[in-house]
C-alpha cells in the first residue's frame, strides 16, 4: 500500500450528509438578513406599513408577529398611560395674563394607532397634544374672571379637560386626567392683589376696633343700668324701722348727751 492514498472525489452520497447543514445554515441566514419575525412588547401595538400599499388596517398585537421581508415595515405605538407637562399661557376674562403648568396624562387607542400614523404620523405630541393643550388653556381662562381663577379652581379644570378630550378624541388620543399644577399671574397684578389684601386688612382691623369700643360702652351702660337698679332696690327695702333697727344694733347702751344743760334725748322713739 502506498504511503499516501488519493481522496476520494465528493460524492452524491457526501452531498447529502451535509445538505441539511445547508440548508439550516441558510435558513438561518435568511432570518438574520431579512427577519421576519417582530416581537411587539407588553403595551405596544404594531402598525404595518407596506411598500406598495401603504398602511394596513391589521394591527400588529403584543407577542410574536411575522412580516414580509423587504416589502412590510413595523411602526411601534405605546399604548400605555404617558405624562405631558408642559407650560402655558392665556388670559382672563378681564385680560389679566394667566400662566399655568398643566400635567396632561393619556393613552392612545390601541385598535386605532393605524389611523393615528396614518392621518398625523409618529410625533403626535408635538403636532396635536401640545397645540390643544395650548387651546383649551386660552379658551377655558377667558371664562374666568382673574380674581375668580384660583378660587373657581376645580371648575377651571373641568372646563381645559372637557376641552381638551373632546379635541384629542377626534385622533383616538384618550385624555385621562388634566393637572394644574401651578398658577401664576403677572408681577402688577400680583402687586395689586397684595395692596388689595393690605387694604382689606386695615378694614378689617378697624371694623373688629370698633366692634370692640361698641362692646365695652355696652358693657359700661349695663354695669350702669345694674348699679342704678341695685341702689333703687335698696331704697325701696330701706324703711324708718329698718334705720331704727340697725341703730339699736350698733347702740352701746349709753344714750347720747347733748352741749344744752346735760340732758339726753333719745334717737328713737320706743312705741308703748
Amino acid at each position: 500500500m502506498d504511503q499516501f492514498e488519493m481522496k476520494k472525489p465528493f460524492s452524491k452520497d457526501s452531498f447529502k450528509n451535509y445538505s441539511g447543514i445547508i440548508i439550516a445554515g441558510a435558513v438561518i441566514l435568511l432570518l438574520f438578513v431579512f427577519n421576519p419575525i417582530v416581537i411587539i412588547g407588553a403595551g405596544e401595538r404594531g402598525v404595518v406599513f407596506s411598500r406598495f400599499t401603504g398602511v394596513q388596517d391589521k394591527v400588529m398585537q403584543e407577542g410574536m408577529n411575522f412580516r414580509i421581508p423587504a416589502i412590510e415595515n413595523i411602526i411601534k405605538f405605546d399604548i400605555k398611560t404617558q405624562k405631558l407637562e408642559r407650560a402655558s399661557d392665556g388670559a382672563s376674562m378681564d385680560l389679566q395674563e394667566v400662566n399655568l403648568r398643566t400635567v396632561v396624562n393619556y393613552h392612545l387607542e390601541p385598535d386605532k394607532v393605524a389611523k393615528l400614523f396614518q392621518e398625523v404620523g409618529v410625533d403626535f405630541e408635538r403636532k396635536v397634544i401640545e397645540p390643544s393643550i395650548q387651546e383649551a388653556i386660552k379658551a377655558g381662562t377667558a371664562l374666568f374672571a382673574v380674581e375668580d381663577i384660583i378660587v373657581q379652581r376645580p371648575k377651571l379644570k373641568a372646563v381645559i379637560t372637557e376641552a381638551l378630550s373632546k379635541k384629542l378624541a377626534a385622533y383616538n388620543i384618550i385624555v385621562e386626567g388634566v393637572n394644574l399644577t401651578d398658577i401664576t399671574f403677572s408681577p402688577e397684578f400680583n402687586r395689586v392683589v397684595e395692596q388689595k389684601q393690605i387694604e382689606e386688612q386695615k378694614i378689617k382691623t378697624a371694623e373688629y376696633k370698633k366692634k370692640q369700643a361698641e362692646q365695652h360702652k355696652l358693657r359700661t351702660i349695663l354695669e350702669a343700668q345694674g348699679e342704678a337698679e341695685k341702689q333703687r332696690l335698696i331704697r325701696m327695702q330701706v324703711t324708718k324701722d329698718i334705720v331704727s333697727l340697725e341703730w339699736i344694733k350698733k347702740w352701746d347702751g349709753k344714750l347720747p348727751e347733748t352741749m344744752m344743760g346735760g340732758e339726753t334725748i333719745p334717737m328713737i322713739k320706743l312705741s308703748r
